[in-house]
């Protein structure tokens, strides 16, 4: 859930996916920020466009 809205998914697209409350959501962001909870997400570089299919395959 924390990914989802550091990614910028607003609190009600998480709470149609996830089945939760707005409340819940928030609460549980919240949480997690008070707490310094820091999201780290690897994003291929082909996601991003930052390589080719075969700059990827040679650095493997």
């Amino acid at each position: 859930m924390v990914v989802l809205k550091e990614i910028g998914y607003s609190t009600e697209n998480i709470t149609r996916q996830l089945g939760l409350s707005a409340g819940t959501v928030a609460t549980l962001y919240n949480r997690a920020r008070n707490k310094g909870y820091e999201v780290v997400i690897v994003i291929p570089g082909s996601s991003m466009g930052l390589f080719g299919i075969n700059d990827e395959e040679e650095t493997k």
